[in-house]
């Protein structure tokens, strides 16, 4: 969609920044965060998404030192079963993009991946 998919050939995939509860890595999420928040405000996304976790992880994919970010829109009533978000249906194309362009200005960030995990299997939160 806005680049290639991760697969476990993608370049880089193995260069693992490590990352701790530190000032730099906790600007990071919070600069992601606050830029997700800011564009769900400001296009009334926020009933309409049940949850949004902004995750940093420590994949470099190539850039030494550095981490990348997953979103994970996610669509549920109850909290026990739940659907992602999908792109263009649920969030709005251009609301993703203004996402990713503001995510992009963060220092140290590599890559943006869109998690697209049902519940089950997966769980509400990013593990």
């Amino acid at each position: 969609m806005w680049g290639s998919p991760v697969t476990k050939d993608t370049p880089g995939l193995r260069d693992v920044t490590a990352t701790v509860c530190s000032q730099d890595a906790m600007d990071q999420l919070r600069i992601a965060d606050n830029v997700v928040t800011e564009v769900m405000l400001n296009r009334n996304l926020v009933h309409s998404l049940s949850q949004v976790p902004v995750v940093l992880f420590p994949a470099a994919f190539g850039v030494q030192g550095n981490r990348s970010i997953a979103l994970r829109p996610f669509l549920t009533r109850d909290f026990m079963t739940g659907k992602p978000a999908v792109p263009g249906v649920e969030l709005p194309f251009d609301a993703l993009e203004e996402m990713i362009a503001g995510i992009k200005k963060t220092k140290g960030i590599s890559r943006i991946v869109y998690d697209l995990t049902s519940k089950p299997p997966g769980t509400t939160e990013w593990e």
